[in-house]
């Protein structure tokens, strides 16, 4: 048995059990079947996580298939998920960071395009390599007079961009 971190004095028991896991920042997260250490002496709990990345990507993936606006501290969640700061999403997504403020602190709701576009950037965050989320702080707020897309079929059935559009 190993010490407890808290009093240094008792000894943690292990049980498996059922844990609401707020430590993330949401209150709806319950891990069912985890193991939970009690301290013998001072009754403090524990419950080491593993593979904590893949419990994140979990819950995110719950998260992104829910049929509901997304909360402020799901957006938060979220956010953090992706590695970025309350400036970093902002510059991302095309808002101030007032607004992100406003949305995690649930000041004000998410509008539902911002809403489907973080969805979409946490879906496709590792998938997509022709066109990064970094292109997206790039994205010009107005439209451009005219521009063409330029196609050529290819030799196996597949498409190629003749030019990139600016």
């Amino acid at each position: 048995m190993k010490s407890c971190r808290k009093c240094q004095q008792g000894k943690m028991t292990i049980q498996r059990g059922v844990h609401l896991y707020t430590e993330c920042g949401l209150n709806n997260v319950i891990l069912y079947g985890v193991e939970i250490r009690t301290c013998t002496h001072c009754g403090a709990k524990e419950v080491p996580l593993p593979n904590a990345v893949g419990l994140h990507r979990c819950i995110a993936r719950a998260i992104v298939c829910k049929r509901a606006r997304l909360s402020g501290s799901e957006v938060r969640f979220l956010r953090t998920y992706l590695g970025w700061s309350g400036v970093d999403f902002s510059e991302h997504i095309g808002v101030t960071a007032s607004t992100v403020s406003n949305w995690e602190n649930d000041k004000e709701p998410i509008g539902t395009s911002s809403d489907r576009l973080l969805r979409m950037m946490v879906v496709f965050e590792s998938q997509v390599q022709d066109y990064t989320l970094e292109d997206l702080k790039r994205i010009e707020p107005v439209v451009p007079a005219a521009w063409e897309i330029k196609l050529h079929p290819g030799r196996k059935g597949d498409w190629g961009l003749e030019a990139q559009p600016t």
